[in-house]
């Protein structure tokens, strides 16, 4: 699925690295915009220290950003980029209707650095293009029946998760980083991104990857996203709830942050760990927590 989306953007983002030096309009910055306590910083007004706002603009045009949204009923479409901070740099995509504007889009990326073992004791420190929070939302859509809303959503998505996908794997690479790193608060988020990312730890990994081979083929997003948020995920020896928790993911683009994820110890510990973890899912429990919350009567 990932690769499917793969092959169009390298092209798009190939003509934006290509743009980027045909581009003349972000040329009439002052001294003042380039120059900050003696000190050239040719990075100041660049999105990750590596597009310019025209570009941006530019790719909005040239693939109908806009129109798209139109034709989900999203209309007025405006994008503004926060980069007051010089270490964290926000992106929103914003709709107005009836005067009143809505986030369709939140992004927010920083630099990070992380130390990856490479054995028991030696460690690479390397940089990563870290997603401090990220948020996709169809204000203008109702909740239904089929999707009921997911933990933490105040909206439906907007259908575009393997599209952002693609995008932040450019970004990181552009950046020139070795990757990307998330803490998704919800199992639901996790799950979506595990499509490319692989926690840190490998006894989280063991966990995500039952979730995803033994479980999500019998239940649903939405059952074992709230399992986990009201305590149902539990140990089949003693029922105890298995207490899952945001944990750092990574998706590994150069070679040196893939070798830590390929290598033989991670690898095991990985297999060790869900060969003994047995969960199941208390649906009773579950049932009684979303009647309790109003969400199913």
């Amino acid at each position: 699925m990932v690769k499917r989306y793969q092959k169009k953007y390298d092209q798009a983002f190939r003509r934006m690295a290509t743009q980027q030096f045909q581009s003349t309009r972000d040329f009439t910055l002052s001294e003042s915009d380039i120059v900050s306590d003696g000190v050239f910083n040719h990075k100041k007004n660049l999105f990750l220290g590596v597009y310019s706002t025209s570009i941006i603009e530019g790719m909005f045009e040239r693939y109908g950003v806009k129109k798209y949204f139109e034709n989900k009923g999203i209309p007025n479409v405006s994008w503004h980029i926060n980069m007051n901070d010089p270490y964290v740099h926000r992106f929103i995509l914003l709709s107005e209707r009836d005067g009143i504007k809505h986030k369709l889009i939140e992004l927010v990326l920083q630099r990070k650095n992380l130390k990856l073992p490479l054995d028991k004791s030696h460690f690479v420190n390397l940089e990563f293009l870290h997603v401090e929070w990220l948020m996709m939302q169809n204000p203008y859509k109702p909740f239904n029946r089929n999707k009921p809303p997911l933990p933490g959503q105040k909206a439906p998505g907007l259908g575009i998760g393997m599209h952002m996908l693609q995008i932040l794997f450019h970004l990181a690479k552009k950046a020139n980083t070795h990757g990307l790193i998330n803490s998704p608060n919800y199992l639901h988020t996790a799950i979506f991104f595990s499509r490319a990312f692989h926690f840190l730890d490998p006894k989280v990994e063991a966990f995500m990857q039952v979730i995803k081979y033994q479980k999500l083929p019998h239940y649903s997003h939405y059952t074992l996203s709230w399992a986990d948020e009201y305590a149902a995920i539990q140990h089949v020896r003693n029922h105890r709830a298995f207490n899952w928790r945001p944990s750092t993911m990574i998706a590994p683009i150069s070679s040196e942050a893939k070798r830590y994820f390929y290598s033989r110890d991670y690898r095991k510990k990985v297999r060790k760990t869900r060969q003994k973890l047995k969960i199941t899912i208390n649906m009773r429990k579950l049932e009684k927590k979303l009647k309790e919350h109003g969400q199913i009567h």
